[in-house]
């Protein structure tokens, strides 16, 4: 969270550094190798939950040549579902705030006419269908964690 200036209440830190972004091919080779797949119109999430938090949450983007032939057309493709992702963050927010589990996840584009409204749309869409699922995954490996210190001891 960050203060705004104008005022002193707190606003969304809406900031997606460069640090967050999905990057090596081996993390890219284990997302593709097992991860969850959803599906919307035009745009295709694709994430992998690790139960260690030092994974970290990195996200990825995805604009293939074999669907967008135009370098421009997957470049700015790309830089849409940038600013898409990062302005709506916050949907996934509130599950990383406890810190107790780690996520790959990179959106591939299927389409190559696609608007803001289309990425917004789909985004949105996919981001609660990811939170819905990692809500579950992090709720079932809360009740495991007890069980395997009991073990150890």
């Amino acid at each position: 969270m960050k203060k705004d200036p104008n005022s002193g209440e707190t606003t969304p830190d809406h900031s997606l550094p460069r640090s967050k972004i999905l990057r090596g091919r081996r993390n890219f080779e284990r997302l593709f190798e097992k991860s969850t797949v959803y599906n919307s119109d035009s745009l295709q999430l694709r994430f992998r939950y690790y139960a260690d938090p030092a994974e970290g949450c990195f996200v990825g983007f995805i604009a293939p040549k074999k669907r967008i032939r135009k370098a421009v057309r997957r470049n700015k493709i790309k830089r849409l579902m940038r600013e898409v992702y990062r302005t709506n963050q916050h949907f996934l927010g509130d599950i990383f705030s406890e810190n107790t589990f780690g996520m790959h996840a990179v959106f591939i584009a299927n389409k190559e006419s696609l608007t803001y409204g289309d990425i917004y749309r789909d985004m949105i869409f996919l981001l609660k269908q990811a939170r819905d699922k990692l809500f579950i995954l992090s709720k079932k490996s809360e009740k495991k964690a007890p069980d395997n210190i009991n073990r150890l001891t």
